[in-house]
């Protein structure tokens, strides 16, 4: 019976892949094995070829690697001793340093392994009597393949860090190394028009509330190619959009221009410096990157991760007031037998006793609740712009708190002048983001319509994207909505506002309550604890819940942007 022979094969690599060094190396191991009367294993199961991997760094041997899987038959018994390691030179074992890959050459040898170099026809064997000056051959060959290595290593790095001090100092392009939607021309890095209108389309279904998901499906039903580099398109080999692809575009600050050189610390790519602001020419608004921002934050918060053609406008609002947990639709089939309905996910399990609410009745509370709170940019044009500078605002403002962290952490661990120079000047960037957030919140609240009723014909509550504004806006305004059914056409509201985090009794974050009884839905305003226990114990009936809805308090809209009620 022949022994058995393996053939590891390795290249680190893409450049090499489009070479001849796999069938090189295949082919060398074929002759050894017929020169030598050994059985060269041809399964599949027993084919070990590690594409792009580097023994300098040891990929090679991690837990996805060949010569893993390799090193694993051998440690089970399943590649027996006696058996022969076929290799092009003992660089493609290791590269790493002389202990570690002398360790794990003999730890090979010494569970029986025979390696063998094809491009000298060296055997190196435990029982071989010529062992001492076999050992002294590989760790000569060792040492030179490492130090290979590191020159190359270090000649790279030293190159790619002239380029980003070029980059930095003078902002010189460092070649076809750039963002996907840009292209080198005469020395200069110019927009790709098409990629760049998909960019823009991205942003602007992020800002209407459609999530990653829901964008990457749209962009592959318009057929619209995915963007990628050589790399990219290797890890994405469906050249389809998904959430994060999308989310790599939305997240990618060199849309406005701005470069953040890296370098690699302990194998972990980290930033080398401070960002290059101009380096590349600008995509994309900063106002329009920092509401697509504003958008997801929003999204993530309130946990919303699906979208449906009829975007659920209760979606991160709705909480069951017996047992607090968050209500989604549920669907129990088409009228006149079933309907949509809201529902906790305790009464879904059967631990909640609060029932299901039609959603139709729950949007007549969604409307109430938005005529009695500031959403008048969902239909005033100047309101609509207001908050637009007010996404844009509070994403600057998350910007520089983030920032004056760091430069806090920094300056406490390593105080410096220019460290105290930096803390003061975020400190005066977010104090003027403050003040200006402060006004654009006041010119929000003072933005009216004359009428409720003219507020509802022009409140677009139909469309995909007018839902999604109006859900945008409520959970901006922190309002928390708790339901309780008391019977199938009657259940009631409360009405919270979630922004004073210092608050922590539920009555004094109470802006009012709504019941609906028998098709009609009426609105009492909270200035007290006194109508929250009368709801809540059912003292209050529906014809005293109405007269003092029609007379109102003072003969006001609780606190609305409506004017008097008569």
């Amino acid at each position: 019976m022949k022994p058995k022979a393996y053939s590891y094969i390795r290249f680190s690599s893409p450049e090499q892949a489009k070479g001849d060094s796999q069938r090189r190396q295949r082919e060398a191991a074929e002759n050894y094995c017929k020169e030598h009367g050994l059985e060269l294993a041809n399964t599949r199961e027993y084919r070990f070829f590690d594409s792009g991997r580097s023994a300098y760094t040891g990929e090679h041997i991690d837990d996805s690697g060949e010569l893993a899987r390799f090193l694993t038959h051998v440690d089970s018994g399943t590649i027996l001793a006696g058996s022969y390691l076929l290799v092009e030179s003992l660089d493609r074992l290791s590269r790493d340093k002389v202990m570690v890959a002398l360790s794990q050459f003999t730890d090979l040898l010494r569970k029986g392994i025979r390696i063998v170099t094809l491009s000298d026809k060296r055997v190196y064997s435990e029982d071989s009597p010529s062992i001492a000056m076999e050992l002294i051959i590989s760790i000569t060959v060792m040492m030179r393949a490492h130090e290979e290595s590191a020159t190359k290593g270090k000649r790279v790095s030293a190159a790619w860090q002239n380029k980003r001090n070029l980059a930095r100092e003078k902002k010189v392009p460092l070649g076809n190394a750039c963002p996907a939607w840009l292209v080198l021309e005469n020395g200069a890095y110019k927009p790709n028009d098409i990629r760049v209108n998909v960019i823009h389309k991205i942003f602007e279904m992020t800002i209407q509330g459609y999530g990653q998901t829901a964008v990457s499906k749209r962009l592959n039903e318009d057929g619209i190619p995915v963007f990628g580099t050589v790399g990219e398109k290797r890890r994405n080999m469906s050249g389809a959009w998904g959430t994060s692809s999308v989310s790599k575009i939305l997240n990618n600050r060199s849309l406005l221009g701005e470069y953040q050189p890296m370098h690699i610390v302990d194998g972990v790519r980290c930033n080398d410096g401070e960002v290059v602001t101009g380096f590349y020419p600008p995509v994309i608004e900063e106002d329009i990157f920092l509401q697509a921002k504003a958008a997801r934050s929003q999204r993530q918060t309130s946990g919303a991760t699906k979208q449906t053609k009829n975007f659920n406008c209760w979606q991160g609002l709705a909480r069951c007031r017996v047992c607090g947990d968050a209500m989604h639709l549920v669907n129990k089939g088409k009228p006149p037998k079933g309907y949509v309905y809201l529902q906790c996910f305790g009464t879904k399990k059967g631990i909640c006793k609060n029932g299901i609410i039609r959603i139709e009745h729950a949007e007549l509370v969604f409307k109430e609740v938005l005529a009695k709170v500031d959403s008048m940019s969902l239909v005033h044009g100047r309101s609509a712009e207001i908050r637009k500078n007010l996404e844009v605002a509070e994403g600057r403002l998350v910007g520089v708190m983030r920032k004056l962290d760091q430069a806090t952490e920094a300056q406490t661990a390593f105080p410096s002048k220019a460290g105290g120079k930096l803390l003061h000047d975020l400190e005066q960037e977010h104090e003027d983001i403050s003040t200006k957030r402060d006004e654009l919140r006041q010119q929000l609240a003072s933005t009216h319509v004359i009428s409720k009723e003219d507020f509802f014909q022009k409140l677009d509550l139909v469309t995909y994207e007018g839902r999604a504004a109006a859900n945008s806006l409520l959970k901006r305004l922190r309002i928390v909505v708790l339901f309780k059914r008391h019977s199938p056409k009657n259940f009631r509201c409360w009405v919270l506002d979630k922004s004073n985090e210092e608050i922590t009794e539920e009555i004094d974050q109470m802006l009012f309550g709504i019941l609906y009884k028998d098709g009609v839905l009426t609105v009492q305003a909270l200035d007290n604890d006194v109508f929250g226990r009368q709801i809540e114990q059912g003292e209050i009936t529906s014809e005293e819940v109405n007269r003092d809805y029609e007379g109102g308090i003072d003969g006001q809209w609780f606190g609305s942007a409506f004017g008097k009620t008569k």
